[in-house]
């Protein structure tokens, strides 16, 4: 008998790959998704699910250099990134050519994209209206890319602030299984990626490196211990892992080798 499932795809930026490749071992396995929920590359991964477009998102971005993400953004890396963010929308931009504008309730699968509402200090869920909003709320990431504002001023942010792993917006939806994918586990990690050791992706990682790195540290432990709290609220079924060291979280150009990862620790709790 096919087992229906609830999934949660936590944020951690290019770490979020994995999702893919867990997914595809969801569906070859006979797994039947009931809803999505997910916070930044998490809602990113899981938009693309619900909406049937999950291998076209796929082969549009592992045929994505470095440099061709560097240039899509937009980016002129003579000098480090420090007050200013980067725009996600030539990224979307790209994305609609194979999605098109879509509203959350048009999905093929019920799907939640969480963000966090800078201005009233709140968790937010987006289940209803433009999907790419949602998606450029809940993946704008704090002081890297720009947050969405909304018609009443309201500034949203990256969904894993306050709920990296959103098992709540899942519990109404009957299913055999809760399954949560958790990018950011403090645990050892067991893969090495390889990078590329070139003057541009040198270049990037440094573009993007963070001076403050006590107050990144502090945000991090935050955003583990909330992410803790959330999985042990609502304990799911299963509890897919991967260790917040597997890879740097702007290593977007690293999409083949974390799809692989997933596919393969997937195999191991599915």
């Amino acid at each position: 008998m096919q087992k229906t499932v609830n999934l949660i795809l936590s944020g951690g930026g290019a770490r979020g790959y994995v999702h893919i490749g867990v997914i595809e071992v969801l569906l070859e396995k006979g797994y039947k998704i009931n809803s999505i929920s997910g916070s930044s590359m998490g809602a990113l991964i899981g938009a693309m699910l619900a909406c049937g477009k999950l291998e076209e998102y796929k082969n549009w971005i592992t045929n994505q250099s470095l440099l061709d993400i560097i240039t899509t953004l937009k980016i002129d890396m003579k000098d480090k990134l420090s007050n200013s963010t980067i725009s996600l929308q030539k990224i979307f931009e790209e994305m609609k050519k194979f999605t098109g504008e879509l509203n959350i309730e048009e999905l093929k699968i019920p799907f939640t994209a969480v963000a966090t509402n800078l201005s009233k200090n709140k968790e937010i869920w987006f289940q209803k209206g433009s999907l790419y909003n949602a998606l450029q709320a809940s993946t704008a990431i704090p002081g890297y890319f720009t947050p969405f504002i909304m018609e009443n001023g309201d500034i949203l942010i990256d969904g894993g602030v306050l709920n990296t792993t959103p098992v709540a917006p899942t519990l109404n939806t009957p299913a055999d299984l809760t399954i949560v994918v958790d990018i950011n586990a403090n645990i050892k990690n067991e893969y090495k990626i390889n990078y590329d050791n070139t003057f541009l992706e040198k270049m990037w990682f440094n573009f993007l490196s963070n001076k403050d790195d006590l107050k990144n540290l502090s945000i991090t432990l935050m955003m583990d211990y909330i992410s803790n709290l959330r999985i042990n609220e609502y304990k799911p079924d299963i509890l897919i892992p991967f260790s917040r060291n597997l890879a740097n979280t702007f290593a977007f150009h690293k999409h083949k080798e974390l799809i692989e990862i997933g596919k393969i620790e997937a195999k191991k709790y599915l």
